[in-house]
């Protein structure tokens, strides 16, 4: 392996954890580095080193598989805590609105990861509660709701999180193996 080569798979080692971390405040970080392996390969590799490839599109259709997997897992929990607690339609999407932008304010105002999982848990709770009071539910009424959009929130975050780790394993293996 070559120096560039060992540049390119530390380089995207780092850059893909940081993505993998995003997950965790809602940024789709998974799609960031399929789409980070992609340019590398169309854009940078023809330019560096022997021009070959740097990930290849086998490991390239391995981190997208488990990315389109996570979305749909990060959705399917947080639909069925927003269904199990009775929530409208207003307050599911209040409820995903909050969560991301929790997320967002919990990694800049608290701890950049417990932060992200506590303010997109609370941001969940707030949009659902919002977005219940828009359609004549009653505070009482908009409780349950709440409740059931923030534990399914924090699930689909919490197992979407591994899909990005395996996508990012699976990039980082064949960045190094070029």
């Amino acid at each position: 392996m070559t120096w560039i080569g060992v540049a390119s798979g530390s380089t995207f080692a780092l850059l893909g954890a940081a993505c993998v971390l995003l997950v965790l405040v809602g940024v789709p970080g998974i799609w960031l580095m399929v789409l980070g392996a992609i340019c590398t390969d169309v854009f940078l590799a023809p330019r560096i080193g022997d021009g070959g490839a740097i990930f290849g599109w086998i490991p390239i259709g391995i981190a997208a598989a488990l990315a389109v997997a996570a979305e749909v897992v990060e959705v399917a929990a947080a639909a069925e805590g927003a269904r199990r607690g009775g929530a409208t339609r207003a307050g599911a999407i209040g409820a995903l609105i909050g969560g991301i932008g929790g997320g967002i304010l919990g990694t800049i105002f608290l701890l950049p990861v417990v932060g992200s999982l506590i303010g997109a848990a609370m941001g969940a709770v707030a949009g659902a509660v919002v977005g219940e009071l828009s359609v004549g539910r009653t505070l009482r009424q908009s409780a349950k709701p709440a409740a059931g959009a923030a534990a399914g929130r924090l699930l689909g975050t919490l197992a979407k999180l591994p899909l990005a780790a395996g996508a990012w394993l699976a990039l980082t293996i064949a960045a190094f193996m070029a």
